[in-house]
């Protein structure tokens, strides 16, 4: 990269207190532009010889403040680390994990959704908007387990949502809805993940059909502190007074999480953008950033300059004795 290319947003020392030695410099220029003794030729008068010139300088003062002073300008801004940020990176400290829980049952090929003006299948748009969801959550890890009769990893804990959001859309339905299973293999993925918040989002068109039913499992979510947000899809809502009692609510009111409907993409979509407010956190924390390093390129201008005057004095210009 050429010094023409470079972003200088954010330029920086990282250690600016050596700038202070710059203040040395001061006296040095004083001691090199003094004026220095005369050469001393005995002469019965100064008539005729007057105008050949003022009283000369020590040193060649210009000269060498090109090639003297401005190198070690140069090599004292080196040692203090000149440097311009490349970017923020990934802090594995920061946001939370969230497992996707995700119906992929048969019942999710049904068209009876719309995503922008279309019909499409339940799993298409539920495919589309956790595909946004996932986009607006750069420091959370990410995982996904699908589920069917059984649940099966589809993508672990990563911070590579490109590879979650690639992952996703080659999962393939099956029979069955084991939600109970998907919440237990869930949860055994963010147990064993980190000490950070863990959420699961689960989501599924129908009830239980195999395996332990999910109240069952929901006490075992609570002892590791993760919440549940379940979300019942389809074009048929459950009734405000069945819903207080329906399984998936009570399941994530144990865990501290809360339970939503949507009967189209649209809804789906806020119920994402709800759950993505209501899990931002305000972290202060350690904020890493990669550095690109400027002090070779004052450094080697100094030392450029350097042997500019080494060989100009001693080359082009040797005093003859």
């Amino acid at each position: 990269m050429t010094l023409s290319e470079l972003n200088l947003a954010g330029f920086e020392f990282q250690y600016p207190w050596v700038l202070a030695l710059l203040l040395g410099l001061v006296p040095l220029l004083w001691w090199l532009g003094r004026r220095g003794p005369l050469p001393a030729i005995s002469v019965p008068t100064l008539r005729g010889v007057s105008h050949l010139g003022s009283i000369p300088r020590k040193h060649s003062g210009r000269a060498r403040f090109f090639f003297l002073l401005l190198p070690l300008v140069l090599l004292l801004a080196a040692l203090a680390r000149p440097r311009v940020p490349r970017g923020d990176l990934p802090d594995p400290s920061k946001g939370i994990d969230i497992m996707l829980t995700l119906d992929y049952s048969r019942s999710m090929a049904e068209t009876d959704f719309r995503l922008k003006g279309r019909r499409v299948a339940r799993k298409d748009a539920l495919v589309s908007v956790t595909e946004d969801f996932i986009a607006g959550r750069p420091n959370d890890r990410i995982g996904i387990v699908c589920f069917a009769r059984t649940p099966w990893l589809v993508s672990p804990l990563t911070l590579d949502h490109a590879w979650v959001r690639s992952a996703l859309r080659e999962a393939e339905m099956a029979t069955g809805t084991g939600i109970g299973w998907a919440m237990q293999a869930s949860a055994n993925f963010l147990k064993k993940a980190s000490d950070r918040s863990k959420v699961i989002i689960l989501i599924t068109d129908g009830d239980n059909s195999a395996g332990p039913r999910p109240i069952e499992i929901a006490p075992l979510a609570v002892n590791d502190r993760i919440k549940i947000y379940s979300i019942l899809i389809g074009p048929e809502m459950v009734t405000p007074s069945a819903a207080v009692n329906h399984e998936l609510n009570r399941v994530a009111r144990m865990t501290g999480g809360q339970f939503f409907q949507a009967n189209d993409s649209r809804a789906l979509q806020g119920i994402y953008n709800l759950i993505d407010q209501l899990e931002k956190r305000e972290l202060i924390q350690k904020r890493f950033v990669s550095w690109r390093e400027l002090f070779p390129w004052f450094a080697g201008a100094g030392l450029g300059l350097w042997l500019v005057a080494l060989l100009a004095g001693e080359v082009a210009k040797r005093r003859i004795p």
